[in-house]
């Protein structure tokens, strides 16, 4: 199965646009959020009807919980049913063939609020990884949060931000998917294991 992998669209709908046109392009099967859609509310309308549109599903990040969780009656006034349904459709994880998804380290509480905005750095020790792999048994784990490309397997730190694509076949792995707002993207073909990451321009 090809999976599309989008991650901290904090509605960048240029770059999104460029998103779906590759997936669509590459012809995928599915197409994944990992979370934070939202930025200032100004072009979350666009944002979620692209998504919906495009028959994306994924997770909440840290920025959309307030849309997606006990929503608050000033918070439903403010925007329209159509966001409302569509940030309801967000999970604070997700499972699919083989694959995690979660916005932040899957070790943490996604219910939580102070877990999703957890921030004490990249994981850069052993300890880190050993929370992170015992955390699901799913071969593949992707998160966002960071902003950057990173690269983990179950025993070590690997030296790759994204610069090519990767085979993720032979180990268990825990992925850090670059920031679609900086205008990356990626493809997953969970029958090869290989990762292609996209290096997008604006529409």
């Amino acid at each position: 199965m090809k999976l599309g992998i989008i991650t901290d669209v904090h509605e960048h709908i240029e770059f999104l646009d460029a998103a779906l046109d590759q997936f669509r392009k590459e012809c995928v099967d599915h197409i994944v959020v990992i979370g934070d859609l939202f930025e200032t509310g100004e072009r979350i309308e666009q944002t979620c009807q692209r998504l919906c549109d495009a028959g994306v599903v994924g997770v909440w990040g840290n920025h959309d919980y307030g849309l997606c969780q006990d929503v608050e009656s000033e918070t439903r006034e403010k925007y329209s049913e159509n966001v409302l349904e569509f940030m309801s459709s967000l999970k604070p994880r997700l499972e699919l063939t083989g694959c995690h998804f979660m916005h932040n380290e899957p070790w943490l509480n996604p219910n939580d609020l102070e877990d999703l905005w957890y921030f004490g750095g990249p994981p850069t020790q052993l300890e880190n990884l050993d929370r992170i792999f015992n955390s699901t048994q799913c071969q593949w784990m992707f998160a966002g949060h960071y902003h950057r490309w990173m690269l983990m397997s179950s025993a070590r730190f690997h030296s790759w931000h994204g610069e090519r694509p990767i085979c993720l076949a032979d180990d268990r792995y825990f992925v850090v998917v670059g920031a679609l707002f900086e205008g990356n993207c990626a493809i997953f073909d969970t029958g090869t294991g290989e990762l292609v990451p996209i290096r997008l321009h604006a529409t």
